[in-house]
């Protein structure tokens, strides 16, 4: 059974953090059409687009942060506390000062956001209040996200989980509050967030002074050496993010300069759609990241090419079950959603948007490789010119042709989708010094899986489409359950059987028979 603690502690992690999400989907459930009612469609548009500024700034802390985790884990696995203390120390002193720069940088641009974007004037203090209380946000977050790494090293990610919960918890009463005792303001989702991200910075400051109390930020033990050899590691992941910038990230400010508002607002809740799928990618690749850094730490290559494949068809059932329900049941889920908005428009460019994830869904958690080897030179600059083009394209098709916000959602579709399938699975076995197809089989499977569930619920949906909100729940529900035995059936082998079975009776014993 001791063989098998590793997947009950994933299988841990998934349920906990999946819940969690939920409880921030149900938040956004309310959220969306309560704004676009209340303030307009592009009202929320403006949320999603401040949410992508404060991306765009975290691509300028990445440089620092993205191998944090990594290069701490390495030394405290191998017994040397010291630099393992150089590097959580260099790495909070180094986000402290980057986050503060780009804090004040930020500031300065709200001031005179009515001459960086198309905003109506009646709300445009409400904007940028919005923009305000997003990057106090981002200060947050960025200024203390070292503690976050503790959660890695000792496999506490389930414990992170409860407290995300907590966090979203918070976020929904404080929202509630804002909104039914104040006048109704766009601004009120930033301070949410931010009461969200207060409770995280808490947990995980408490996680280390409890599992890790040696890890302490000292002046001391800042070391303008760690710091260059993390932001020289870290460089590629800035520039890969960059890439998905281009790929994803400026959608939504195009849509503003070059169409309109609404256009803008229409693709934030096809993005929302698209959010759902990568917070399911998180939950399945973060819960995975403490086995992959364990075994990649103690040279164990078999152990974790098992671990990567695996987690593929797990990430992959997620996105699978995901897509194939949205294609049948997406048109009945958004005119009980969202019944006043131009429901079949923003249909499509749903789907569109979610055409990245059937290769992007399996892909997702094998993308750790490049922080375990610290390669990411020619994946950063595939993704960079990946972007690149997407922009162009992008551009073109908006001003010279009639397709409008479908060119947004298109030109990155196909480009994303030629990335997952060709490049990244190329490159990802040649840093780990194995075969050029050896991702492959699992690619293909996920695929035929997901045409498979995408068939068989779109048959389902035919027989009945669900007009109130529980039937549409109980239909997911089924949908889900047939999903997830369809799909570990056509991807799963007899070792992935025996494994969901231990689990299985590990829950039983610990969870059942116990009580």
């Amino acid at each position: 059974m001791k063989k098998y603690n590793k997947y009950m502690k994933l299988f841990q992690t998934m349920v906990v953090t999946g819940l969690a999400y939920m409880l921030n989907y149900g938040i956004n459930l309310v959220l969306v059409p309560y704004i676009t009612d209340n303030v307009g469609t592009e009202a929320y548009g403006y949320v999603s687009l401040a949410k992508q500024f404060a991306e765009y700034a975290a691509i300028v802390v990445g440089t620092l942060n993205s191998f944090a985790a990594r290069y701490i884990a390495v030394e405290y696995y191998q017994e040397e506390k010291k630099k393992a203390n150089i590097y959580f120390s260099s790495v909070f002193w180094g986000d402290l000062v980057l986050g503060s720069v780009i804090f004040l940088g930020a500031l300065g641009c709200i001031s005179i956001l009515q001459n960086l974007l198309n905003i109506l004037p009646d709300i445009l203090a409400d904007v940028k209040f919005l923009f305000l209380f997003i990057f106090i946000n981002f200060w947050i977050t960025t200024v203390f996200s070292v503690f976050s790494s503790v959660a890695i090293i000792k496999n506490k990610l389930d414990i992170v989980g409860v407290f995300k919960g907590i966090s979203y918890i918070t976020e929904a009463l404080i929202l509630y509050i804002l909104y039914m005792f104040f006048p109704t303001r766009v601004f009120y989702v930033g301070i949410g967030l931010v009461a969200a991200s207060l409770v995280i910075v808490f947990a995980n400051i408490w996680l280390c002074k409890r599992h890790i109390p040696e890890l302490r930020i000292s002046k001391g033990s800042f070391s303008i050496g760690a710091v260059k050899q993390l932001v020289f590691g870290g460089i590629w992941t800035s520039v890969n993010s960059l890439g998905e910038l281009l790929n994803h990230g400026l959608d939504l400010l195009i849509c503003n300069l070059m169409l309109s508002s609404t256009a803008m607002g229409q693709m934030a809740i096809a993005k929302m759609i698209y959010s759902i799928f990568q917070a399911l990618y998180s939950v399945v690749s973060q819960a995975f990241q403490p086995l992959f850094l364990k075994s990649y730490s103690e040279k164990n290559t078999e152990g974790l090419l098992q671990e990567l494949k695996f987690s593929m068809k797990i990430s992959g059932m997620f996105t699978n079950v995901g897509i194939a329900g949205f294609i049948a049941l997406g048109l009945a889920y958004f005119r009980l959603w969202i019944p006043g908005e131009d429901i079949n428009l923003i249909y499509k460019l749903t789907v569109i948007t979610l055409l990245t994830c059937i290769p992007g869904g399996p892909m997702q958690p094998l993308y750790y490789i490049y922080i375990l080897t610290v390669k990411r030179k020619i994946p950063c600059f595939i993704t960079l010119v990946g972007g690149l083009a997407n922009v162009t394209a992008m551009y073109f098709l908006i001003k010279y042709t009639d397709m409008g916000v479908y060119a947004v959602a298109g030109t990155t579709a196909v480009v994303m989708m030629l990335i997952n399938f060709v490049t990244n699975p190329l490159y990802m076995s040649y840093v780990l010094h194995l075969p050029w197809h050896t991702f492959y089989p699992e690619i293909i499977r996920n695929v035929i899986s997901c045409f498979v569930l995408s068939s068989v619920f779109k048959f389902f949906s035919l027989i009945f489409t669900p007009g109130k909100w529980l039937t549409l729940i109980i239909c997911i529900l089924l949908y889900a359950i047939i999903g997830c035995l369809l799909h570990l059936f056509i991807v799963g082998n007899y070792e992935d059987w025996e494994k969901i079975k231990k689990i299985i009776r590990e829950i039983r014993s610990r969870y059942i028979v116990d009580q």
